[in-house]
């Protein structure tokens, strides 16, 4: 826009801009980055992994409403697996002794 009048402008004041960037900082050298966050997410990824193919391994282990549904087995271990809590995954993997 030209002339004297300046454009409407929404944000945050400097000081409140200042605090998110140090909360962002902080958030990402902690939390998103952490070593010990990154170990959690590998570990995750490979109990998912085994959970998927102890299950396709041994399809008459799955519960009965993922047994008879009609769908091809790999969508039916996938609905499964997908559908557990993080702690239910690993008590899961941890009866299996797959970790």
């Amino acid at each position: 826009m030209t002339g004297d009048k300046a454009r409407p402008m929404i944000g945050m004041s400097p000081p409140v801009n200042e605090i998110m960037n140090t909360l962002r900082a902080f958030l990402f050298k902690r939390v998103y980055n952490s070593e010990v966050v990154n170990r959690e997410a590998e570990k995750a990824k490979k109990t998912v992994r085994l959970l998927y193919e102890y299950f396709m391994a041994h399809e008459g282990q799955l519960p009965n409403e993922y047994a008879v549904c009609g769908e091809p087995l790999a969508r039916r271990v996938l609905d499964y697996v997908a559908g557990m809590t993080d702690q239910y995954a690993m008590r899961r993997a941890g009866d299996l002794d797959l970790l």
